[in-house]
């Protein structure tokens, strides 16, 4: 009997210590309402979040979880029990291919952090047709329109072969589509500048004025120019002849203020008018001038871009110079922050000093007469009565309830247990009640092994446990050293309590808080001598 009440109590207690469960914050749960649907049905996928009421969790909206497609989401449901906060959203989910598929992990964002949900398996099944039952029937015979069969008809067959002409149409027609767009795409990815050059050098190596191919020369020679001054400058030089297009450099004043050399472009004067000439009136210049214009169009070109490049990097050095002075800014601003919060920290540091000096802050501390402190009866008769700064919220424990074996839960009549978890003045209030079937014999201690369970789950360690007796049942109190993510590690804490054993049960009382803080130590003792039983 006792090795089995003793199982019993440290599975009950697991969920008594409600403080712990801000440890284990934020949890995540993901639930489908099934796990085998036919092709096209929805699955309702649940995700469900516990934080405490002060944190900040982000649920993704998706379109869809791995090979499975999301058809709609819900907005986030949200129910407040405090100090913790229960968060719901749902995700339906379908498929329309059968087979095995998996619900990867979903991200939630809590906080700074990112947390992941487990994955689910779900089976999707063909839709079955049973062709047994179908009746199976021939083909008709066609008919005339007034409905009588068309034996006679004589029908015509459709020729296809010519279709057969297209295919290698079609090939050909892709292939120079392709090329074209291989040809734009490498032009729009080089600069006008880097065009012309090549343009330049292909003109070059083809040396058409050795083919008496002049007129051609001088045609692609003066298009590159033309095409280079459009592209970088926006110059409309296609649209002009020649003197139109001089006019138009010998004004043309570039963003730096800078103009096209005189001497430069009264030399190109002279080739653009050899071009004419060449173009419209078949003369034929000899090599040396040839080569000569060749020169002069390359200068031209050669002398713009450096002006243009001029620009860029000037352009360049200006943002740089911008770009520095942000970064020198917020650096400035960071600093300055920093040197801020340290001066109101020790402003604060000071102001609290004097304050309490004058023993101002013992009057702005919460007042232990306070009228706001609330009476209430926890568990069935006999009942606990207790006075505490806020009514204690009851803990679900159906969980545990679930998993407990069989002939153990034959014995359990009721549980009740009830929490106060204060997570910003860091104290909690934990009240429990248990009742079983059966009279327990006296020589059982259950008041003892429920505080041992007690501290078992909560990972006490360099326990400092004392007892001492007081009417109707026991006191434990003491301090123990356990680890708390939410605020640090290696912390001391200091408990007191108040048990007291039944014919059929015991109820129990305890207060925890960490060490060295005197008013949760004053607060606790309160709720501590409120503790009575009420028959």
């Amino acid at each position: 009997m006792k090795t089995r009440m003793k199982y019993l109590l440290n599975i009950i207690l697991i969920f008594t210590a409600g403080w712990l469960q801000a440890q284990d914050l934020p949890k995540l749960q993901v639930q489908a309402d099934t796990t085998q649907i036919r092709i096209g049905e929805q699955i309702r996928l649940s995700v469900k979040a516990q934080t405490d009421t002060l944190s900040f969790v982000d649920f993704p909206e998706l379109s869809a979880l791995g090979d499975l497609e999301v058809v709609r989401t819900t907005p986030v449901d949200t129910l407040q029990a405090k100090p913790f906060r229960h968060l719901q959203k749902s995700y339906f989910i379908t498929q329309w291919d059968s087979g095995n598929y998996v619900v990867p992990p979903i991200n939630i964002k809590i906080n700074n952090s990112t947390f992941v949900t487990d994955s689910l398996k779900i089976k999707v099944l063909p839709v079955q047709i049973d062709t047994t039952k179908q009746g199976l029937y021939g083909f008709k015979e066609p008919v005339n329109i007034d409905g009588k069969p068309a034996k006679d008809i004589k029908t015509s067959g459709f020729n296809w072969w010519w279709l057969l002409l297209l295919i290698p149409v079609l090939a050909i027609a892709y292939y120079f589509y392709r090329k074209r767009q291989k040809v734009i795409a490498a032009r729009k990815a080089l600069t006008p500048y880097e065009i012309a050059q090549n343009s330049l050098q292909k003109l070059s190596e083809e040396k058409l004025w050795l083919q008496n191919k002049v007129d051609q020369h001088y045609l692609r020679l003066t298009d590159t120019l033309k095409e280079y001054l459009e592209n970088e400058l926006q110059i409309p030089a296609k649209e002009k002849i020649s003197s139109e297009l001089l006019q138009e450099l010998k004004k043309y004043r570039f963003e730096n203020g800078a103009y096209f050399d005189l001497d430069l472009l009264s030399r190109l004067e002279k080739t653009l008018k050899r071009a004419d000439l060449a173009k419209f009136a078949k003369l034929t210049p000899n090599s040396k001038e040839i080569d000569l214009d060749f020169s002069i169009i390359k200068y031209v070109i050669g002398f713009a871009n450096e002006i243009v490049q001029k620009i860029a990097n000037e352009k360049a050095a200006e943002l740089e110079k911008i770009e520095m002075s942000k970064r020198r800014k917020k650096r400035v601003a960071i600093v300055a922050g920093v040197l801020i919060a340290m001066a109101v920290a020790l402003v604060g540091g000071v102001g609290y000093y004097y304050l309490n000096k004058m023993k101002l802050v013992d009057t702005i501390k919460e007042n232990m007469t306070d009228a706001e402190w609330v009476y209430n009866e926890y568990g069935s008769a006999p009942a606990l009565g207790l006075t505490t700064p806020h009514i204690l919220h009851d803990v679900d424990l159906s969980a545990v309830m679930d998993t407990m074996p069989k002939n153990v839960k034959q014995l359990i009549d009721e549980i009740s247990v009830y929490s106060e978890q204060n997570l910003v003045k860091k104290y909690v209030i934990i009240a429990g009640s248990m009742d079983f079937k059966q009279q327990i014999p006296s020589e059982n201690d259950i008041t003892k092994m429920s505080m041992y369970g007690i501290l078992q789950q909560i990972k006490a360690r360099e326990l400092n446990l004392q007892e001492a007796d007081i009417d109707n049942g026991k006191r434990y109190f003491g301090d123990f050293v356990t680890d708390l993510p939410m605020l640090g590690n290696n912390l001391k804490v200091q408990f007191d309590s108040r048990f007291y054993q039944t014919d059929t049960g015991e109820k129990f009382v305890i207060g925890m808080y960490l060490q060295g803080n005197k008013d949760n130590e004053a607060l606790i003792e309160r709720v501590l001598q409120s503790a009575e039983l009420v028959r």
